[in-house]
């Protein structure tokens, strides 16, 4: 099974994600964006150069619209030249896009693929193989679980504690992941990782957002699976490497 992990946005806080991937021998595909994002500190392009050494460096827009909302012509800008920045930064070929907020159609599709990339993520859920290389899905994401993760605004706290948890529950219903594994996230991501494995799936894919693993105190948990990852008969790959792989499958 390959094992894939991808990280949106281009925070600074990136860089530790990286080290931390690095520690047990992972590989990221870094969706980055110039636009400021969250009021956090974005990475320069400096440190989006070193990044791409060691890990692979993805196209995420310019300004990160929801581009289904946006005329063609202003979503051909974002993409195109979401990709014409990247290549001018890092010196090398950007060859995955990741459509902001997940949003995409078949006519923001057509133009990723127009623009030259070879792939794009989306972010659906809870899948362990793909077809379409512009569709490429996560198999989970790195989040609170099963409690929400913010208590701002507390109406929304107090109202749905366990929002995610309520969220998910038929997808891993459908999975057949055990209810005691739903008890803490950790767990789930190695219970969803074993799913994968022993479903002989064609890979499992890990999404998030470094500044949520800060602001959420996840750095601990996502450490712990990939610990356990490296000691699973697993290979590494970015997503451009798994989009290679998946079409030469269906070649």
């Amino acid at each position: 099974m390959l094992f894939t992990t991808s990280w949106d946005d281009g925070y600074a806080l990136d860089l530790k994600l990286a080290s931390l991937l690095d520690r047990y021998r992972c590989k990221g595909t870094f969706y980055v964006c110039p636009a400021l994002q969250n009021s956090r500190q974005m990475l320069s392009e400096e440190e989006i150069r070193a990044l791409a050494v060691r890990h692979e460096i993805g196209a995420h827009s310019l300004t990160h619209p929801k581009l289904t909302l946006v005329s063609q012509d202003a979503a051909r800008r974002e993409i195109s030249g979401s990709k014409e920045w990247v290549e001018r930064v890092t010196g090398r070929p950007c060859t995955m896009f990741c459509y902001p907020k997940g949003r995409w159609n078949d006519s923001v599709r057509a133009l990723v693929q127009e623009a030259g990339f070879l792939g794009a993520r989306s972010t659906q859920a809870w899948k362990f193989s793909a077809t379409d290389p512009f569709t490429l899905p996560m198999s989970m994401q790195v989040m609170p679980f099963p409690v929400r993760g913010s208590f701002r605004p507390l109406w929304k706290f107090l109202l749905d504690p366990f929002c995610a948890f309520r969220i998910h529950w038929s997808a891993l219903n459908a999975l057949g992941i055990p209810l005691i594994a739903r008890s803490s996230w950790l767990r789930l991501a190695i219970a969803c990782f074993e799913h994968a494995k022993n479903s002989d799936a064609q890979f499992f894919h890990l999404y998030g957002h470094s500044h949520e693993l800060e602001r959420f105190h996840l750095w601990e948990p996502l450490e712990a699976f990939l610990a356990y990852v490296a000691q699973s008969n697993v290979r590494c790959v970015t997503n451009g490497e798994l989009v290679e792989e998946l079409r030469e499958k269906r070649a």
